[in-house]
């Protein structure tokens, strides 16, 4: 490999080795969004979840029904849904997270949900058979639907269908001003 090429390549093979470093990435999207009401710093610990103790924070990531995170699943996270979800449990409660920081916490969960950045990464086999979280899109009509991004195709927005993880594309024209640019921020690089 000539030395140009390696120079051009270098920047995406480090941002691969660190995509989902907890305490650089993911840390701080929850002290700005979350330690407000859930932090022992605070005091509040509402709904029983607190994210600034990694000891008890660490007791909501398991491979288990009851689990708020659930490790190479995020599309099964219970966690990663209330903050894509606009429900009426839909957290930070009147904010939306970025569709960047979004996608760093679904890679974080995807990758394992460790708070070790050097902890080994979940095998890409199992990343990729996991759906990809599950947003709320509306359409010009008004309903909503209930899919997972998978990419940006031409004119289209293709979703993942969660119930039977079939891609399905959709004109993103048919879609409202917020749900396009939500496409637009999930494809951003």
């Amino acid at each position: 490999m000539s030395l140009p090429r390696f120079i051009f390549i270098l920047p995406y093979l480090s941002a691969l080795a660190t995509a989902a470093d907890f305490k650089k990435d993911i840390q701080p999207i929850l002290e700005k969004n979350c330690y407000e009401c859930h932090s022992v710093k605070t005091g509040k610990k509402k709904a029983g979840f607190v994210f600034d103790d990694l000891q008890t924070f660490k007791l909501d990531i398991a491979d288990n029904d009851v689990a708020q995170i659930r490790p190479g699943k995020p599309a099964e996270s219970h966690f990663l849904e209330i903050i894509v979800n606009d429900g009426k449990n839909h957290m930070p409660p009147d904010e939306k997270l970025s569709a960047s920081d979004i996608k760093k916490i679904t890679e974080w969960i995807s990758e394992g949900a460790s708070f070790d950045k050097d902890a080994p990464k979940l095998a890409p086999a199992a990343v990729k058979k996991s759906l990809p979280p599950i947003m709320s899109w509306t359409n010009l009509e008004g309903k909503t639907i209930k899919a997972g991004f998978v990419r940006l195709d031409g004119d289209n927005v293709v979703l993942r269908m969660p119930l039977n993880a079939a891609e399905v594309p959709y004109p993103l024209a048919k879609l409202s001003e917020a749900s396009q640019k939500l496409a637009r921020d999930c494809a951003a690089p």
